[in-house]
């Protein structure tokens, strides 16, 4: 009896083993397939782990070099606005930031601290700002109250809505009214345009 009772359960284990070997040959083969067919990229994390480093590797081969040329490069302006605003409340003396991330600029408002000049505090908030983004971006400062309620006026926009270029000029053209600090707007390292930008120039952007 003891034998007849052992039988089944040694045949379900083996079903199950076999099963999964089954399942990680499929696994391979699709993953093999995907990089031979330029469908994945090589080792893509999709959930990375905390703290994990991003890594990604393309062949060139396995990317449509037209549609690349097209590709908009794309960042999360939400994510890069908090990381601005919490960067710069690092320092002693900034109570109170706001930051605006456009598609080709960093707009940020701030309450100066006491024991820094305007210029001081200016440059520490543009510097900041320059080193958080790619280099396409252009960043615009002010310690001016009320940039807080103008930036806060377009946060809910989209590039795409009416008249969105003529109001961040206009908010750009009077945050530009304030200290800016010392990284100068036509600086060879922050080109007037980015990617994403077509080829006619911003207007209302000039000092």
């Amino acid at each position: 009896m003891k034998k007849l009772t052992i039988l089944p359960i040694l045949l379900a284990c083996l079903l199950m083993i076999t099963g999964c070997n089954e399942t990680t040959d499929r696994e391979e083969e699709t993953r093999d397939g995907d990089t031979l067919n330029g469908n994945a990229m090589d080792n893509y994390n999709d959930q990375p782990l905390e703290g994990q480093v991003g890594y990604v590797r393309f062949k060139k081969d396995q990317l449509d070099q037209e549609a690349e040329k097209n590709r908009d490069i794309k960042v999360n302006r939400e994510q890069m606005a908090d990381m601005i605003t919490r960067m710069i409340l690092r320092y002693d003396g900034f109570e109170d930031v706001a930051t605006l991330v456009t598609d080709n600029e960093i707009l940020v408002a701030y309450q100066p601290p006491n024991n820094h000049d305007r210029e001081q505090a200016a440059d520490m908030v543009q510097k900041t700002a320059y080193s958080l983004v790619p280099s396409f971006y252009h960043v615009f400062v002010s310690d001016d109250p009320a940039s807080f309620g103008d930036i806060q006026s377009v946060s809910t926009s989209t590039v795409y809505d009416e008249q969105y270029t003529e109001v961040i000029d206009s908010i750009i053209k009077k945050m530009k009214k304030s200290p800016q600090g010392k990284v100068p707007e036509n600086d060879s390292d922050q080109p007037s345009e980015g990617p994403n930008m077509g080829t006619d120039d911003r207007p209302g952007t000039e000092t």
